[in-house]
This record gives structure tokens, sequence and C-alpha cells, in this order.
């Protein structure tokens, strides 16, 4: 299993996706979960301020529960999996960690970062892109900064990806970090 995590903008599903692509492994995305259970379109704008509506912790809690739902069922089924998501709360990565151990399978943490400036830069684009279904937004940044649990021991496996540059280059580095562990 392969956590895609970080802040937003950062390239999380870009990357989840390509690494999907490319190992043929099922994807679970945060955005696509938490808008299912709220029984919106996945293209549907949840225009919220931070920490409040489909983003509260308690719906946060109850996403990130259904997506390890949907990894232990693809766990159980034999095949491997990507989850996608900011995963900021130390405690929902020990969740992930632990049900890793209870299907025999490696857990490993890929940190996704790049510059600021190019984060806000991507997240300015989503705002004129109507397939976009992430709801990150330029004026949410700083509180999501402030409020991110930070990396641990525990998150090891760990791949702190630098995704400032091509995808291709920057898949390269992941699939040959995934394939240390398989």
């Amino acid at each position: 299993m392969v956590v895609i995590f970080g802040l937003m903008a950062t390239g999380k599903t870009t990357l989840a996706r390509a690494l999907g692509q490319a190992l043929g492994w099922p994807v679970v995305e945060s955005d696509q979960v938490r808008k299912g259970l709220a029984g919106m379109k996945p293209t549907s704008r949840a225009t919220v301020a931070f920490g409040q509506g489909i983003y509260a912790a308690d719906f946060s809690a109850r996403t990130y529960g259904e997506m390890r739902r949907q990894a232990a069922a693809h766990l159980t089924a034999g095949s491997s999996v990507i989850l996608d998501g900011s995963y900021k709360r130390a405690t929902e990565r020990a969740l992930v960690r632990q049900l890793a151990r209870e299907h025999q399978a490696a857990a490993l943490s890929v940190y996704c970062e790049c510059p600021l400036a190019e984060a806000r830069r991507r997240a300015g684009i989503r705002l004129t892109d109507s397939q976009a279904i992430s709801d990150g937004r330029v004026e949410l940044f700083e509180a999501q900064i402030n409020d991110f649990d930070p990396l641990r021991p525990e998150d090891r496996p760990l791949l702190r990806l630098n995704t400032d540059r091509r995808i291709a280059v920057v898949l390269e580095e992941l699939k040959g970090f995934v394939q240390d562990y398989l």
C-alpha cells in the first residue's frame, strides 16, 4: 500500500493516478470519497472556510475511515492499493499503518512537496478547471500548513518527493522507491 500525502496542490492526485496507471493498482482518492459521502458530484465545489462543512474534523474522520475500508477490500482481494489524501493527522497515518499490518502488507509513505509559489499557481489553475475535484484554494494554504501534524519517524518508510519537476521524472523516482519495498 502506498500513501501519497501532503499539503494541497502539491501534486498528490496527479502522482497517485500516474503511479496507479503505471503499476495497474487502484487509487482511492480522498476528494472523490469525501464528495461521495456528502452526496455531491466530484466536480461540485464545496467553498467553505478551512475546517468547516465536509472538511470538518468529524467528516474528515469519516472520509479517511471509508478510504481505509476501501483499501482493506483491495488488500483482502490480494491487490496493492494507492491512497491519495492530505493525511494531515498523524493519527490517520497511524491507522493506515495499522491496516497494512493487519493485512501483512507494507505501508509506504510518500510526502509530496513543492515550493509554495508553485502550489499556489496550481491551486489557481484549479479555479478555472470545471473538471477539478479538489477544493484546495490559495486562501487556505496558511491554515493547512499550521494545522498539519509534523512528519514522524513512524511514518517511515517515507519518501519526501519534490513534485516541482516533470511528472515523468517524479514518477520514476517514486516507482524506484516502491520497487525497493516490493
